[in-house]
């Protein structure tokens, strides 16, 4: 029993540890994106 719970432990760090990574790495090309907004080149996306 104690494995199994130690199994759900691993597989939800690892889910967790996966979100996390996204939601950073999506957060830096927003705001890559944000910066890069201020150009001349960039002003169609207004």
């Amino acid at each position: 029993m104690e494995v199994f719970i130690i199994f759900i432990y691993i597989v939800l760090f690892i889910i967790t540890f996966i979100l996390s990574f996204l939601s950073i790495r999506y957060f830096i090309t927003m705001w890559k994106f944000k910066n890069r907004k201020k150009d001349d080149k960039f002003k169609r996306f207004d």
